[in-house]
């Protein structure tokens, strides 16, 4: 599996280990045996949810410097897109049981076709897991080599124009902002 392709599915997996949470949470029985009903399928789904967190943030905390100096011409915040990513949330709210495979089978259905698509058309949607780290989502328009090019970019900084950062690609429509240019050559002299 290509090192890109793999943060993809990561990236994915992770923005959903909240509504894993939310479904491990549903089938504790509150009210009569104080367990949870189907223990097996909520360790599995609490280990695929920790397990991607833990993931997620090794891969970033091992990412070096961005490899490309770029230059911003302007940025669109997009963190407060959340209505796309928020609909699957919907589906745990409802009459999913996980005793009935129907249920794990389509949801699995469901959002291995959403990952497909969203790998496939290039569209990017808030992770709340980074969002609590401190990244924000942003379109990034930016010049490098007197050319314009236009990118998705996760950032923990404000970014603002004119301003030079160091980007590195994620995916092949997704990249990190790592560091502000000035702050590395204040660092180097």
């Amino acid at each position: 599996m290509k090192p890109r392709f793999f943060t993809a599915i990561l990236l994915f997996v992770s923005a959903y280990s909240p509504l894993f949470l939310i479904l491990a949470v549903k089938d504790f029985d509150f009210e009569k045996t104080h367990k949870l009903q189907h223990p097996l399928a909520v360790f599995i789904i609490i280990g695929i949810t920790v397990l991607s967190i833990i993931i997620l943030f090794v891969t970033f905390s091992k990412i070096n410097r961005g490899n490309m100096p770029v230059t911003i011409k302007s940025v669109k915040n997009r963190s407060t897109d959340l209505i796309n990513y928020t609909i699957p949330y919907i589906l745990s709210f409802f009459g999913f049981d996980l005793s009935k495979w129907g249920d794990i089978i389509s949801l699995s259905i469901f959002l291995f076709i959403m990952m497909i698509l969203t790998i496939k058309s290039k569209s990017v949607f808030l992770n709340p897991i980074l969002s609590m780290a401190g990244y924000g989502l942003y379109d990034l328009e930016y010049i490098r080599d007197k050319k314009d090019f236009s990118v998705i970019v996760l950032c923990k900084y404000d970014l603002k124009e004119k301003e030079v950062y160091y980007i590195r690609k994620l995916t092949r429509f997704l990249y990190l902002a790592v560091e502000k240019k000035e702050k590395v050559q204040n660092g180097n002299k």
